[in-house]
């Protein structure tokens, strides 16, 4: 299977999540941001290292968003990030195009202590940039008892609308977080395409070809040889055709636009003028209160036992276990932990290089 290849990576360094979180911390404090404010960027981005979603963590999106967008102006590395509307459930934060990690974060905790009150809140950002892996603010809510959720719209253009010729709006990603007692949380962290772009960022750095529905041509042609990825102009919706359920991929697409954009004030994702220097992004966060519906205790036994119920169906002859969304993250969390991040050589020289240009000590081994 092709994921399974992305997951082999060649000659690999292996740097524990601590040290490389300082290391990283180090980089953007280099390209400008302060201490405290490189620090949380940093831990979003190796907790999705950790949890093996590794195209959002630090291997790929410092290059293509954040320290691009530090240097180049893009990004503002000390935003004055302000909530400028807000009601007893409701808020609207502008995050002054900054890291989208600091608004986003706190976006999810202020929809967290409104939710204590109200019982459901919600916080929308604006003016902002990609905020890397979805699941981390909605897993936020988890320790409180509360269910997660989150979306993010705009960005570069990169889906083909159904029956489109061209790219229109971003992969606008989704991530829901449920609480179980024993068992690891239910966590569906997902895109509106296909799959996430970044792993044909992946597949092209280990020259792996990719499955059809993960690029196409102007033409509506599939891109699989991963040497013709200069021909492809973006995705289709997840789904691919109609009658393949594209129309539902377009749906949440256009969820994460009504919800991350349009309610906050901006535009549709396809709407935002393409900048040469980087993507403006929007988003949205929602916590809800389970004992808001019975207690939390009662609940979270019940998601154990369904999700036990899950796991244990038969699986298909020649099939792998059958897991539920987040069972995978929790096994890599414990395996990364013990074992170390995984960081390709590529990724291991651009770190070398930015270190040397932004006069910061390289700590990665190897």
């Amino acid at each position: 299977m092709v994921l399974e290849k992305l997951k082999h990576i060649p000659d690999p360094t292996y740097v524990q999540a601590g040290p490389l979180t300082d290391f990283i911390s180090s980089l953007f404090s280099g390209a400008g941001m302060p201490d405290e404010d490189a620090r949380l960027c940093a831990t979003v981005l190796v907790d999705a290292d950790l949890n093996g979603i590794d195209t959002h963590g630090v291997c790929y999106n410092l290059d293509l968003h954040y320290l691009t967008g530090l240097l180049n102006g893009y990004i503002n590395p000390t935003p004055n990030i302000q909530v400028t509307y807000e009601t007893p459930g409701t808020a609207v934060i502008d995050a002054d195009r900054g890291m989208a990690m600091m608004a986003s974060v706190q976006a999810m905790e202020l929809a967290i202590e409104k939710a204590k009150t109200t019982g459901i809140a919600s916080v929308a950002v604006k003016n902002s940039s990609h905020y890397g892996a979805a699941g981390y603010y909605a897993r936020l809510a988890l320790k409180h008892d509360m269910i997660g959720f989150s979306m993010s719209s705009g960005g570069g253009r990169v889906i083909i609308p159904m029956n489109g010729r061209y790219p229109w709006m971003g992969t606008n990603p989704m991530a829901f977080a449920a609480p179980a007692g024993d068992e690891p949380p239910f966590v569906i962290d997902m895109a509106s395409s296909m799959t996430s772009y970044g792993k044909v960022s992946i597949a092209q750095a280990f020259g792996v070809d990719i499955p059809e529905g993960w690029a196409q041509d102007a033409n509506g042609n599939p891109v699989t040889d991963i040497t013709r990825r200069s021909e492809a102009i973006g995705q289709p919706p997840l789904g691919g055709t109609h009658d393949r359920g594209a129309h539902k991929g377009t749906g949440i697409g256009i969820m994460a636009d009504v919800l991350g954009g349009l309610l906050p004030g901006e535009r549709l994702s396809g709407m935002m003028l393409d900048n040469p220097k980087g993507g403006r992004f929007c988003h949205y966060f929602q916590a809800t209160r389970i004992d808001g519906f019975r207690p939390a205790d009662e609940f979270k036994a019940d998601m154990d036992e369904m999700l036990r119920a899950f796991r244990a169906q038969e699986s298909a002859p020649g099939m792998p276990e059958v897991l539920y969304p987040g069972y995978p993250d929790a096994v890599y969390v414990n395996k990364r932990t013990e074992t170390g991040i995984p960081l390709p050589r590529h990724t291991v020289n651009y770190f070398k290089e930015m270190a040397d240009r932004l006069n910061v000590e390289f700590t990665i081994p190897g």
